[in-house]
């Protein structure tokens, strides 16, 4: 009798849900690929000719993980008023960081330098769609250069604020997203304002 037929895509998930239990529990250094082959209940020769390497595999639970946040806070921002956009982005954000405390990694796990700059600039894209509106709906002719620095500058403060809440419990997603949002509002009044 043969075996079930598995779809391409559903074993390709299967493989980065077992990658993501291996990386979280163990790190990416000590995780082995003969574990996660074994969590997805494939080969690991078949998990290579997926994904290639280690380091690929990683890099795709990374983006995974970073593609489900920013396509929440895009589809959300975008149905809602221009002015609530920079507080969404921050609700979403904290919101994916709690639920994924145990695997923060997947956010701003240690992707190879490609994959991360890559994501980063997508990540900054969409801030600065979201400045973009901002601008707009206040009236404003902001320079490019200003609103490209803001968004850049909004991603990476993103990161490492989330860096830093993840690993300090004595903090409430609540009161820090509300010190975020107010530090970043000041950031965008400003950049909006010249």
């Amino acid at each position: 009798m043969a075996g079930v037929r598995v779809p391409r895509a559903e074993r390709e998930q299967q493989m980065l849900d077992a990658a993501e239990f291996v990386f979280a529990e163990k790190g990416f250094r000590a995780a082995s690929m003969d574990e996660i082959a074994e969590g997805s209940g494939i080969t690991k020769p078949l998990l290579y000719q997926y994904f290639g390497s280690k380091e690929a595999l990683y890099d795709a639970c990374v983006e995974r993980g970073r593609d489900a946040l920013f396509s929440d806070i895009e589809r959300a921002a975008d149905a809602a008023p221009a002015e609530l956009a920079l507080r969404i982005f921050v609700a979403k954000h904290f919101d994916f960081l709690e639920a994924n405390r145990g695997s923060w990694w997947l956010l701003y796990g240690e992707s190879t330098r490609d994959a991360t700059d890559a994501m980063r600039e997508r990540n900054a894209q969409l801030a600065l769609k979201f400045l973009r509106r901002a601008a707009q709906a206040a009236g404003r002719d902001c320079p490019e250069a200003a609103l490209v620095m803001c968004a850049h500058a909004l991603i990476g403060a993103g990161e490492q604020v989330g860096r830093w809440w993840v690993n300090d419990p004595g903090v409430t997603k609540e009161e820090a997203a509300a010190r975020f949002e107010a530090m970043t509002a000041a950031l965008v009044g400003q950049v909006l304002a010249q």
